[in-house]
């Protein structure tokens, strides 16, 4: 059986972990088993050692959405308009994310997800794109299914799993990639040029969208297809 681990969604120190069904759901469409990887606290003496264990545990990863990253991660100061963030779940993504990329699990990024690769990599973000995006169109729309189109490249491992150049997406962020990592391609766009999808220029087997496919996937295969893709990949590579 295929084990997908779910990054938690912690949105307030010493919160609740918590996890939107939807996620729960795709995974659980695709196949496999969906894990809610529990938030360790920061500063547990074998927080190292339980992360190694986490990332030996699960066939693959799916980054989840949430609270902006702190702008300290790629060395910018913070603009008034940026929101909150939580350090402890930055520590936590950021840990799961470098063993990924270490031992090449394969993972799905969401939203915050992308953002969060962006970042790791060595890239940096819009933190308000309304402020910093002339001419950018309004990517907050939390109750709306289909807010907007993406263009898909049509070279891009996206558009294979999509088989679509064009897609209908959710979109409720108001951050996104600003400078893109090296170790990085774009492979979807909104018309106003923000990047939508990014994949790896090498054989790393992760995808990130900027959108919230888990919303969509029920209805649309063309979403699903992406949390099947996921599980398929983590199958070939257990």
């Amino acid at each position: 059986m295929v084990i997908i681990g779910l990054s938690t969604n912690l949105d307030v120190k010493n919160g609740v972990d918590s996890m939107p069904r939807d996620y729960v759901l795709s995974v659980l469409r695709a196949g496999a088993l969906p894990v809610i990887l529990p938030m360790l606290p920061e500063d547990h003496p074998k927080y190292d050692e339980f992360m190694d264990k986490t990332i030996n545990s699960v066939d693959g990863l799916l980054f989840t959405g949430g609270l902006d990253l702190e702008p300290v991660l790629y060395k910018e100061a913070r603009i008034p308009q940026c929101h909150a963030s939580l350090p402890e779940r930055d520590k936590a993504d950021m840990a799961l994310f470098s063993r990924a990329i270490t031992v090449k699990k394969p993972f799905l990024g969401i939203c915050r997800g992308l953002q969060l690769c962006n970042v790791a990599l060595g890239g940096s973000l819009y933190q308000d794109i309304p402020t910093q995006v002339k001419k950018a169109m309004n990517h907050e729309h939390p109750g709306t299914p289909h807010a907007h189109e993406v263009s898909i490249d049509e070279d891009s491992i996206l558009h294979s799993i999509i088989q679509s150049r064009r897609l209908p997406v959710t979109s409720r962020h108001h951050q996104s990639i600003k400078q893109l990592s090296h170790l990085l391609r774009v492979s979807a766009r909104a018309d106003d040029g923000i990047i939508e999808a990014v994949e790896f220029l090498d054989d790393t087997p992760g995808l990130c969208v900027q959108w919230h496919p888990e919303n969509l996937a029920a209805a649309d295969p063309r979403h699903q297809a992406l949390f099947d893709w996921l599980v398929s990949m983590a199958k070939k590579r257990r």
